[in-house]
């Protein structure tokens, strides 16, 4: 069992002893299958300290180093991203003589971080991937639940208390796995029914009909997910809740983001959403005047514009919801990588930055309903300005 990384959170490696003056640290990174002797075309990075005011003992921190292997992407699938991280420490007396056997150790790394509560090395959950076991979703709407596989065992979806579907998780030790994605619809990048006509190849036209009829479709109802993981003193279960998002006039808006253990998590906006547009330029007066008949063209423009760019966003309303939403909230504001998925003739996944720079936390006791807005600028020019 490799104990996790947190790369965007400090992570300490020691090492000490009586006789120690240098210590040197060997730091393998890789992707795919564990191996137990990673090849030396993973070694990243040689590091050697010496032990500072004798106090026979030198400290190594990694994460930032882990974290340029790193990279999180999201294009509408929901794909595990993280790394194999092996250390090995050797240490040498001040006669340079090695000290013992070298010391070495397994990780895995995802692109999360810990809090300063929490301290130092902090180990995150190993089954359930988020924070919330509350969840909402569209009528129809899937809903995607990261979890690490190597501790979960098994998931089961109840609806009125009546088991609908189970399924086993299975971990063959290889990074491409280790997040999993379970779904309510059995398949986690397609949420609606939109989308399932969309991935299919299929054409949409809106209707009244069709909206009416969506309105009555549910292929994945489910109230509860139980998710079954292991533990040192046994076996343990999440118990994850589920509830449908009211009726609302408007289109509910999935925004996906990268949350504190490193998975894609997805969050949904189901009422009144804004786009606006913010422009900025350079502005130069231009000659208009025809010197050959000292004439000029009193259509032509004297106040000129340069390197006009333009930058669209949107404020987002989520409705009600339950007040355990703000720790979800948090992450989200605290969250590097943001997207979208808007539908409109084809699937679009655009990314999002917040803008909102302050957000307070709501509480049934002080707001009596918990509602958010939201809001973000796109994460691009609207000119394509791609060279």
């Amino acid at each position: 069992m490799a104990q996790i990384i947190n790369t965007r959170s400090p992570f300490y490696i020691k090492a000490e002893n009586a006789s120690l003056a240098t210590a040197t640290l060997l730091i393998y990174i890789y992707e795919g299958a564990f191996q137990s002797s990673p090849p030396s075309s993973d070694l990243k990075y040689t590091i050697s300290k010496s032990e500072l005011e004798n106090n026979n003992q030198v400290v190594f921190e990694i994460s930032e180093l882990v974290r340029d292997y790193i990279d999180v992407k999201y294009d509408g699938e929901y794909d595990s991203y993280c790394v194999w991280v092996r250390t090995s420490v050797i240490m040498l007396n001040s006669s340079g003589i090695i000290i013992g056997s070298p010391l070495n150790t397994n990780y895995i790394a995802f692109d999360g971080y810990g809090y300063f509560e929490e301290g130092v090395n902090p180990e995150p959950s190993r089954s359930l991937l988020q924070s919330n076991e509350i969840m909402y979703r569209p009528e129809d709407g899937n809903i995607n639940i990261p979890i690490f596989a190597e501790d979960t065992n098994s998931v089961a979806y109840y609806n009125n208390g009546t088991l609908v579907r189970s399924q086993t998780i299975t971990d063959n030790d290889n990074t491409n796995q280790k997040i999993q994605y379970i779904s309510v619809s059995g398949n986690s990048d397609n949420a609606t029914y939109e989308e399932r006509v969309l991935e299919d190849g299929g054409t949409l036209e809106s209707s009244r009909c069709l909206e009416q009829f969506l309105n009555y479709l549910d292929i994945g109802k489910v109230d509860k997910i139980v998710v079954g993981y292991d533990t040192d003193a046994g076996s343990a279960a999440h118990v994850i809740k589920v509830r449908n998002l009211d009726c609302s006039i408007y289109d509910p808006i999935r925004v996906t983001f990268v949350n504190k253990y490193g998975a894609l998590q997805d969050l949904w906006f189901d009422k009144k959403s804004v786009n606006s547009i913010e422009v900025q330029s350079s502005d130069y007066k231009s000659s208009v005047m025809n010197l050959s008949s000292l004439t000029y063209d009193t259509s032509a423009h004297q106040n000129r514009v340069l390197d006009l760019v333009g930058k669209e966003s949107i404020t987002m309303n989520t409705g009600y919801i339950d007040e355990s939403f703000n720790e979800v909230f948090r992450q989200l504001m605290l969250s590097e990588q943001v997207w979208m998925t808007r539908l409109t003739d084809k699937e679009e996944v655009l990314p999002l930055r917040p803008k909102t720079q302050s957000l307070q936390f709501k509480t049934r006791t002080n707001d009596k309903l918990v509602n958010y807005t939201v809001e973000f600028d796109f994460a691009f020019d609207k000119i394509n300005t791609i060279r």
